[in-house]
């Protein structure tokens, strides 16, 4: 099973935002799945083993803002929501020591919006990115989850199976 440590968040106008960025085509995250993560695992047999690792990490739950968009690639390949706080880091950090896992890159606290294909007006898409920065466009519940997610030709299906309190 494919496995990989996260939390789930809220996007308040989620369809309000895909509207405001209907110039750029690519698929958009399901709006059940929009999430954090904390760390991917990747595919084990069974996910006793990290269940009991896991259960080790100590967290206060906490609500955090989300605030601003920003992107990743150049040309942009990802559209995302930020997440920050030191708590994210931090918990971050905690769950890969738990797992035995090395950072292979650093940790940047974000939710996948959309996975960008093409974007037709790229100075409009800049602007629009700078029109969310300093505005509050969801919150997430700090909440550890070990989530499995069952890729399909539809887009991928993820499923709690345990969390961590």
């Amino acid at each position: 099973m494919r496995l990989f440590v996260g939390s789930f968040v809220t996007i308040y106008d989620y369809l309000g935002i895909k509207k405001e960025f209907s110039f750029i085509e690519g698929k958009w995250v399901e709006k059940r799945n929009l999430h954090l993560t904390y760390h991917f695992i990747g595919e084990v047999e069974t996910p006793v083993l990290l269940i009991k690792q896991l259960a080790k990490i100590k967290y206060e739950p906490e609500q955090i803002p989300i605030k601003a968009l920003g992107f990743f690639g150049s040309p942009p390949k990802i559209l995302y929501a930020k997440a920050s706080s030191d708590t994210l880091y931090d918990l971050a950090k905690e769950i890969r020591e738990a797992v035995g896992a090395k950072e292979t890159k650093p940790f940047i606290p974000h939710i996948t919006l959309c996975r960008i294909k093409r974007i037709k007006n790229f100075d409009k898409f800049i602007k629009k990115i700078r029109s969310f920065e300093h505005k509050t466009i969801g919150t997430m519940q700090i909440r550890v989850d070990l989530i499995q997610s069952h890729l399909t030709p539809k887009g991928p299906i993820y499923r709690t199976i345990h969390t961590f309190i």
